[in-house]
């Protein structure tokens, strides 16, 4: 029997990569130690099908879609959970006496043998991707298997004991037995679950015979389970007490923090509870501590867009404004350039509320109402500390954009967010917050709006030729993708696999709109132009709009024209379009728009 080929030589031979392709994945791997299927994934030289494809022909064993062929929760279940993780393999069917088991490493003797003396069955193994195995297992096992038994475990103890948290927690007669208590474990397994499907929010929400658990994830919210009403008491008392607060207060809001470590990863938690109709609504932000070291170039920055904002951070006074609603990345995107700027020759403060990442390059300062310590009071003190460079996390009244830009004025750099449309809005936002006209235009640098999109899964993503009336309103935009003709555009939507957690995204990724205070933009809002002439004028200067910037990565196939429409608009631009050709072009699109599918843009025009 001829030796197996080797799993590089079957992908040259198969004409997925070159050689020299694969010399640099065999160093990558020599380097790091991971499997040379993964690097290549991490180069985006190929994808989990392909991978899986090789994998199954150079083994001999059949592949299997753990989502095209659904496993069987009751044949899963003849294995401890604890034996599927350690060997990643599961049950997935009865066949001819047979028991078929997905396994990522078909080849693991010691897993088919504990398989097969746990269930008596002899085992044909079939090969799948680490990815779906453990995504079927949070599906079978996950948060809502594992929350759901020790709700269960939790109502017997009510049952028979007739006893709330509060009791069971005063006649607890160790540490480790309250720790065990299920409604303890339930909601470490809800915590734990937020953080296993990279969510960044965890919602609570009463309902009038429940309470709904859901995770954001990717920008956008999902169903995780229902918890019945019976404990829904005994679930936010427990988190109350986790964040310090008064469990008994259920009448008004409280805020509080809770400190999480998940497999030797640390979260800082934001906790927020709100009196509703049918009870107190409870939302957490989960802020990972590991992963706060950002880049700019991390962040979606298109390079031309990047050359000018590296330009403004080197600015040594003036003020940069981030514009965008509560959840588009502002904060990120500041904590990158100040982590940018930031060296160990100048003095770098923020005021927060609250300090989302902490960086131990910075000095960071937290608003604190409870002792009417507000971002204005702060302010005025940090100018007298010295510094280089200011952040001020929002700019909130009139007395705070005043000192902000008194501050810019007086040698320092300043950064600072609004809640403005676009990049434009943010001068007449100022303005009508009662600053001077000339006050904005002698202190502001740039103002710059940005939004969050959802990146496709590089694994599954679909290719598609424009339908006529998209290709009607991409038309203006075709010099964004110089070189290519109408006949060759290709985009990309999403489909969904076991990668993504089958939503066809994963990730995100910044759009922006960088409006530079030039002179004429100066002179023209100086001679109060209205906002369409200033975004006219910025274009003319070079400006990309955020729908501009959003469609270079649709035409990249970073991201979809769906997923743009939901953030951004092609009829925002219709206005501020400079006369000529873009002009002409963009006087049919706004009926085109009306043409596309109602789930693609509602809510644009």
């Amino acid at each position: 029997m001829s030796p197996a080929k080797r799993f590089g030589d079957m992908l040259v031979e198969e004409g997925l990569i070159s050689l020299s392709k694969l010399d640099e994945a065999l160093k990558i791997q020599r380097s790091t130690g991971k499997r040379l299927g993964e690097v290549m994934q991490d180069m985006e030289i190929l994808v989990q099908d392909q991978i899986l494809d090789i994998l199954s022909k150079q083994l001999d064993v059949p592949k299997i879609d753990l989502f095209e062929e659904p496993v069987d929760r009751e044949i899963a279940s003849t294995i401890d959970p604890e034996l599927i993780q350690r060997h990643k393999a599961i049950p997935v069917r009865i066949e001819n006496d047979e028991m078929i088991v997905a396994m990522v490493d078909p080849l693991n003797l010691m897993a088919i043998d504990d398989i097969r003396l746990a269930t008596g069955y002899e085992v044909r193994t079939r090969i799948c991707s680490e990815q779906a195995l453990d995504r079927i297992y949070q599906d079978l096992f996950g948060v809502s298997h594992e929350a759901k038994k020790h709700l269960e475990d939790w109502k017997k103890i009510q049952m028979k004991e007739g006893n709330t948290l509060r009791d069971a927690l005063k006649s607890a007669s160790s540490l480790s037995e309250i720790e065990d208590a299920p409604i303890v474990r339930f909601v470490e397994a809800i915590l734990e679950g937020a953080v296993d499907q990279k969510a960044s929010d965890i919602h609570l929400e009463p309902k009038e015979d429940k309470m709904l658990v859901r995770y954001r994830v990717d920008g956008l919210l999902h169903k995780v389970m229902d918890v019945p009403r019976s404990a829904m008491a005994a679930v936010i008392a427990r988190l109350k007490i986790l964040a310090g607060l008064d469990t008994s207060e259920r009448r008004r809001p409280q805020d509080g923090r809770i400190d999480l470590k998940v497999r030797s990863r640390a979260f800082d938690i934001r906790f927020s509870t709100l009196p509703t109709l049918y009870g107190e609504k409870v939302v957490m932000r989960l802020l990972d501590k590991s992963k706060i070291q950002f880049t700019l170039e991390q962040l979606g920055f298109e390079e031309d867009e990047l050359v000018v904002w590296r330009e403004l951070l080197e600015h040594p006074h003036g003020i940069i404004y981030l514009t965008g609603p509560t959840g588009s990345g502002k904060s990120t995107t500041l904590i990158a350039s100040l982590a940018t700027v930031a060296r160990d020759t100048i003095n770098v403060v923020t005021v927060e509320d609250p300090i989302e990442y902490q960086l131990p390059t910075i000095n960071q300062v937290q608003v604190n109402r409870k002792v009417d310590f507000s971002f204005t009071q702060a302010l005025r003190t940090i100018v007298r500390q010295d510094p280089d460079v200011i952040m001020v996390g929002e700019t909130r009244d009139d007395e705070t954009a005043e000192l902000a830009m008194n501050a810019a004025l007086t040698g320092h750099l300043v950064f600072s967010t609004l809640h403005t449309n676009d990049a434009a809005g943010g001068f007449i936002r100022l303005h009508n917050m009662g600053i001077e006209r000339f006050l904005i235009t002698a202190s502001v640098l740039a103002m710059v709006a940005q939004r969050l999109v959802r990146v496709l899964c590089r694994n599954c993503k679909t290719p598609y030729e424009p339908s006529d009336p998209e290709m009607d309103i991409l038309k203006p935009y075709l010099p964004l993708i110089e070189g290519r003709s109408p006949q060759k555009i290709k985009l990309y939507k999403a489909r969904g696999c076991e990668m993504c957690h089958n939503l066809g995204y994963s990730g995100r990724l910044a759009i922006f709109e960088i409006l530079p205070m030039s002179q004429t933009v100066r002179e023209m809002f100086m001679s109060d132009a209205p906002i369409q002439s200033l975004k006219r004028q910025a274009r003319k200067e070079g400006m990309n709009t955020l729908f501009e910037s959003g469609l270079r990565k649709v035409f990249k196939g970073i991201t979809s024209l769906e997923e743009l429409f939901r953030v951004s608009s092609a009829s925002e631009d219709i206005d501020s379009m400079t006369d000529g050709v873009g002009a002409e072009g963009f006087k049919r699109v706004k009926p085109l728009l009306e043409e596309l599918p109602e789930e693609l843009v509602s809510g644009i025009i």
